[in-house]
């Protein structure tokens, strides 16, 4: 079974999300995104650089070992 990642690292606050599809994965960053946005009062586009939200999103298989999100062969 393949998991998700999706994962957002600030200067101050990491924020990730874990889900069985890629897109939902990061979907959930970016309602984290928003929430602190909100709580912080922040500039509502303070995480995009330009046309990206600067999500990034690892694939990974449930039992399997990692070094360094890749797996050890």
């Amino acid at each position: 079974m393949k998991i998700y990642r999706a994962y957002y690292d600030s200067r101050n606050f990491s924020f990730e999300a874990y889900s069985q599809e890629e897109a939902l994965a990061r979907f959930n960053v970016l309602v984290a995104l928003r929430k602190h946005t909100k709580q912080c009062k922040l500039e509502h586009d303070w995480f995009m650089f330009g046309e990206s939200d600067g999500i990034e999103c690892d694939e990974y298989k449930l039992n399997t070992p990692y070094r360094d999100r890749s797996i050890i062969k």
